[in-house]
């Protein structure tokens, strides 16, 4: 009988502390004005450089990578910036270089139905994800955005 109830603890405590997620940060994207276009007729590939700024004492990084918008039938075009609230595990240090992994997901054009934007999960470390940051009355992005790649371009020592 303890076996059962111990798998059953272990479970519940996995689960709530996959929920314990938190703001550690801005992601600050700067996309550059060209890219490619993908062979499907809304798919778009954009490389971008940026910074992040963890939230309290550490560091500034820098990152360079891609995004990759497909679905959607607005063209990231021109100069833009993206903004990401950083989330990660509320009990754990975020480890230097620690976003720089393939982020996947669906970032919705609108707010979904509890108010909340989407997120693009960490495929190497679920326990970061970016959360498009918005201040335009509820828009959170250039549309469909499924996959961002970041690789660590420098972190100061």
């Amino acid at each position: 009988m303890r076996w059962p109830i111990a798998a059953l603890f272990c479970v519940l405590a996995g689960a709530a502390s996959a929920a314990m997620q938190v703001n550690i940060g801005v992601l600050t994207c700067t996309l550059a004005p060209s890219g490619e276009r993908g062979e499907a007729p809304d798919s778009q590939t954009l490389p971008m450089v940026c910074d992040f700024k963890p939230n309290g004492t550490g560091p500034e990084e820098r990152y360079e990578g891609e995004i990759r918008n497909v679905g959607s039938q607005t063209a990231l075009s021109g100069k833009r910036v993206l903004i990401w609230v950083v989330m990660g595990p509320a009990d754990r240090e975020l480890p230097p270089g620690q976003l720089g992994q393939t982020y996947v997901g669906k970032l919705a054009s609108s707010a979904d139905d509890d108010g909340q934007p989407e997120m693009l999960i960490g495929e190497s470390d679920d326990a970061y994800a970016l959360r498009p940051m918005s201040d335009n009355g509820g828009e959170t992005g250039p549309g469909n955005i499924t996959v961002v790649v970041l690789k660590v371009k420098s972190i100061p020592t």
